[in-house]
């Protein structure tokens, strides 16, 4: 439903990175049924050449890193190494122009648990998260924020004349 509310519909293209979805078919069907173009590692591979990676999540991951790096927009709804890297890793690839949506969860949640709120105002609600999300991503790394996340553009060896 946020993505829908962000304006993205049944056209998108969506890569879900995770690890083995406890009763995937119930819970992911009716995200398949909003989005059919819904892929995983588990359906652009052949269950051949996922055979190799099986039982090892760290190359696991690695494939879904591999993939949402080169992604034309990054969603993240948790925290972790995983998604900061990958920030990271996309924003400094792509010159600080990734388009990545890290959504607040407050502001979600308060959306999301309104039994009386109409699509015209989630939708409104959904949109703001976006743009935040937009403004977010175009501002310069804080002293104490993680080099991770927000790469610094220059080698940092040339920063403060060392």
């Amino acid at each position: 439903m946020m993505l829908r509310g962000m304006g993205f519909d049944n056209t998108t293209f969506l890569y879900v990175a995770s690890g083995k979805i406890y009763n995937a078919a119930k819970y992911m069907g009716p995200l398949r049924q909003m989005f059919p173009l819904l892929q995983t590692k588990d359906t652009l591979a052949l269950s051949e050449e996922l055979a190799e990676f099986e039982g090892y999540s760290s190359r696991l991951a690695a494939l879904d890193y591999t993939i949402c790096v080169q992604s034309e927009v990054f969603v993240t709804t948790q925290g972790g190494n995983f998604p900061h890297f990958l920030m990271g890793h996309r924003c400094y690839l792509l010159g600080g122009n990734a388009k990545t949506i890290k959504p607040d969860k407050r502001k979600l949640v308060l959306s999301f648990d309104d039994p009386n709120i109409r699509w015209n105002r989630f939708n409104h609600h959904m949109l703001e998260i976006l743009h935040h999300s937009d403004i977010r991503g175009i501002t310069f790394r804080k002293p104490n924020d993680s080099i991770y996340t927000f790469p610094m553009p220059d080698c940092m060896c040339q920063q403060d004349g060392i």
